[in-house]
């Protein structure tokens, strides 16, 4: 009785794992509907009763692939029909997305060593030569839902067209191109505007190694960086990140304006008048550091210092019309805390402080009117109220009264 039972089990466990293999066959009878298939398929691909997992998954890859082929001879034949059969356009991406995550899936078991302990691949060269000639497909998918601003479905046909470049089994049918690199740096902002950003750096850091996407792909990381910032500690690592970053990509300058911002919050000019002047040291031809340098001079009321800082920035780049505004802001600020400091307690200065003060504001005067010639409309800089404060403090009634009126007219 005993061997009968245990003879009943052997046959009965042979059976089910026959009925699993077996579901490959129905399935790929019925790939014509692949909707079908699928069904018939999918528990062997996940069953522990199914032997031989390469010819589930291959399968799988052939059905997926079927919704491509279908949809593409449909689209073949609708140029030469006057009525136009509809074209299941998502359901082609899919299908292609579906048929290469498959035969990658497929691939892992088929690269596994036999009981003899060869690899010897049954569907590696197919998968790769069928799937090679249709990845572009993925590109379409995830242009189609940039368009219509599903960002996270985007980042994943642009990320799939991504990341089967790495498949072992495209080796040598897929390069590394240009536009490889240009899909990683889409898929990074599709995956940026979704918030999904551990993925939006994960595929910037791959558009980096392209000279053409390496500015927007670094502006996309220090970007999912910030946005990843909930509290306190994160922004913390978040700064110690950007400074990680800029030691390797020291010329990028969306990184140093990204470290800019961060110093630039209230409580911070000190740490970031150290910081910038470490930097100026490493940079000493970066404008936008020595105006860094200096607007967290000017905030800490180090005029003399901060003038001396947007000098430098001057000399770089004489045009910087903001930073020369900042100088004559810088002077304007000196010469009322030096009013207010040298009147003291009686409110009026001596002949020779007022001198003092007065050869600052006639300083000042040179840069302001200088940035008006420049910007007459005020697009870059409002200069008006600073250079009403110049005229005010010369005491020259005339100009003091037309700034007035310009001021006046807003």
């Amino acid at each position: 009785m005993k061997e009968i039972m245990m003879m009943a089990v052997a046959l009965a466990t042979a059976a089910t794992a026959f009925g699993q293999d077996d579901l490959v066959k129905q399935a790929l009878k019925q790939k014509s509907n692949p909707a079908e298939a699928v069904k018939i398929l999918t528990p062997a691909l996940t069953s522990a009763e199914t032997k031989d997992k390469a010819a589930a998954w291959g399968a799988m890859s052939e059905i997926q692939y079927q919704f491509y082929s279908i949809a593409y001879d449909a689209m073949v034949q609708n140029q030469f029909k006057t009525e136009k059969t509809p074209i299941d356009t998502v359901g082609m991406y899919n299908g292609v997305a579906e048929s290469i995550k498959a035969a990658i899936k497929c691939d892992e078991f088929d690269m596994q060593p036999n009981e003899k302990g060869k690899i010897k691949p049954r569907y590696r060269s197919k998968n790769a030569t069928r799937l090679a000639a249709v990845r572009n497909t993925l590109i379409d998918g995830g242009s189609h839902f940039y368009n219509v601003k599903d960002y996270a479905k985007a980042a994943q046909f642009w990320g799939a067209f991504v990341e089967s470049g790495d498949a072992a089994m495209f080796e040598g049918k897929v390069q590394k191109d240009t536009l490889y690199y240009q899909i990683a740096d889409y898929a990074a902002l599709a995956a940026y505007l979704s918030k999904d950003y551990q993925k939006a750096i994960s595929y910037a850091t791959i558009a980096l190694n392209d000279a053409k996407q390496k500015a927007e792909a670094m502006n996309i990381i220090v970007s999912s960086l910030k946005g990843t910032c909930k509290t306190k500690e994160d922004s913390v690592a978040y700064f110690n990140k950007l400074k990680e970053i800029r030691e390797k990509n020291i010329d990028d300058q969306s990184v140093l304006f990204a470290i800019n911002e961060y110093l630039s919050q209230p409580g911070r000019n000190a740490e970031k008048e150290a910081w910038c002047a470490e930097e100026v040291k490493k940079q000493p031809n970066d404008k936008f550091l020595w105006a860094f340098l200096g607007e967290s001079q000017m905030n800490q009321q180090k005029y003399d210092e901060a003038v001396a800082s947007f000098k430098k920035t001057m000399e770089i780049d004489p045009n910087f019309i903001e930073v020369e505004y900042n100088i004559g802001a810088s002077l304007v600020l000196k010469a009322t805390t030096m009013k207010d400091q040298l009147s003291g307690t009686t409110g009026r200065l001596t002949p020779a402080d007022a001198e003092k003060v007065k050869a600052v504001y006639t300083e000042a005067q040179k840069y302001l009117e200088h940035v008006r010639s420049v910007d007459p409309d005020r697009k870059k800089v409002n200069w008006a109220y600073t250079l009403y404060q110049v005229y005010y403090g010369l005491g020259d009634a005339t100009k003091t009264a037309e700034i007035e009126k310009l001021m006046g007219g807003e």
